[in-house]
């Protein structure tokens, strides 16, 4: 069993982990992942772990941030955005790692597979490891990080009467001696110092950096031999939107598409980005086609359409949550569709073609949405438009498509099956 958050002398005052409230709906969940890899003999995937994790860290990040109401375009949205992504990447990667370990316990030293009841009894000693002891550590981990960054986008906000930052240790007799060096230090919020000392500084710290309530407070010096902090932890975390580090050891070796995968659990009001015009779910970052449905919602944005939203795209099998973004009716009629997104609360789909294969890119289109987005590869005249689309309303396979746009030279074309503008 790996080892993670040695116990430090320094840095005591939290419950033992037998009392530690975190953690107390995991045993039966883990047992349940324990059958299924003891009857199937390799690992397993589990979406209820990884969001029962990120619930633990998410009520931290709420307790440490506080619950306060932020409209969208607001730096304190911005980083609870991000802070919200990095809790649920790492409750992925703590998931691949715990399950990871699961199916190691399948056999002993020697190799050996193990009897049922020695194999459960190594995975209770994993998931006490996993969600208690080390829970307990991440919780609090997750509570400083989050008020340190709560307080980043507070001095920054205030940066221009109030520059100076001062570090300062709880000042009992547990402080960390590399911590106890740096107690009240006074630098200006943009030195370079605070990227690799502004709070935590460790697991468990219980540092701060506070702003100086005097506007001509001055600069300290700084000591000549500046303390180690452990390497995981020698950057300004808030700055950079994360609870935890990006180097923490849960994610070696983990797939990019369980983290990836992550993203698909994100809560309502983190999971889209609003950008220039239109939405987009976070996890569009790791999609190799979100530049090109980009640049398409970009152009319809600013020719006057409404309601955008560039949707996950998401397996066949993940059907609850292909309901949830993609709503009931859509996955009854396409069980195995992606719309790349909804337009008024339409499904769409969107294409780029050239003229000689136009037509066939509709009927692809029209497979998958009602409404059919084609940005053209050459410049096309508007006679040429008009007098292609005249051609898609007469056949009988694309019979369902409401409207088509043409994107041409940067412009829209738009049109409505005639059937419907009638009405």
């Amino acid at each position: 069993m790996r080892k993670l958050y040695e116990p430090c002398p320094c840095c005591g005052g939290f419950i033992p982990a037998d009392e530690f409230d975190g953690g107390d709906d995991f045993e039966d969940l883990i047992r349940q992942l324990a059958d299924e890899v003891y009857k199937s003999k390799h690992g397993v995937y589990s979406p209820e772990l990884v969001q029962g994790t990120a619930g633990e860290l998410t009520d931290a990040l709420s307790e440490g941030y506080g619950d306060i109401a932020v409209d969208w375009d607001t730096p304190d949205h911005l980083m609870l955005e991000k802070l919200t992504e990095n809790v649920f990447q790492f409750s992925a990667a703590k998931s691949y790692q715990q399950l990871r370990d699961i199916t190691l316990a399948l056999r002993d030293g020697e190799g050996n597979l193990r009897e049922p009841g020695d194999f459960m009894e190594a995975v209770d000693a994993l998931g006490y490891k996993y969600n208690r002891e080390w829970l307990q550590t991440e919780y609090y981990t997750a509570v400083a990080s989050a008020t340190a960054a709560a307080r980043w986008v507070e001095y920054n906000r205030e940066a221009d009467l109030f520059p100076m930052l001062r570090y300062e240790t709880v000042g009992d007799n547990r402080v960390r001696a590399e911590h106890r060096l740096l107690d009240g230090i006074v630098r200006h919020i943009k030195d370079v110092f605070w990227q690799t000392y502004y709070p935590p500084n460790g697991f468990r710290c219980r540092c701060e950096a506070l702003q100086e309530p005097d506007s001509d407070a001055a600069e300290t010096g700084l000591p000549v031999h500046l303390p180690q902090v452990p390497p995981m932890f020698k950057t300004n975390l808030a700055e950079n939107g994360l609870l935890f580090p990006k180097n923490h050891p849960y994610y070696e070796g983990v797939p990019k598409d369980v983290l990836r995968r992550a993203m698909q659990y994100l809560p309502e009001d983190y999971a889209y980005r609003t950008r220039d015009g239109y939405e987009e779910h976070a996890m569009l970052q790791h999609e190799p086609e979100a530049e090109e449905n980009r640049a398409i919602a970009e152009i319809l944005a600013g020719n006057g359409e409404k309601d955008i939203k560039l949707l996950p795209r998401l397996h066949e099998k993940e059907i609850d949550l292909r309901k949830k973004y993609y709503g009931e009716e859509y996955v009854r009629e396409h069980p195995a569709k992606c719309p790349d997104s909804f337009i008024g609360g339409e499904p769409a789909e969107f294409k780029e073609s050239g003229k000689a294969n136009m037509s066939k890119r509709v009927l692809d289109a029209s497979r998958q949405a009602d409404i059919v987005v084609i940005k053209t590869k050459e410049v096309l005249t508007e006679g040429y438009i008009d007098m292609f689309i005249k051609g898609q309303w007469d056949h009988d396979d694309r019979l369902n498509v409401k409207r088509i746009i043409i994107i041409n030279d940067g412009k829209t074309h738009k049109y409505e099956r005639p059937e419907i503008q009638k009405r």
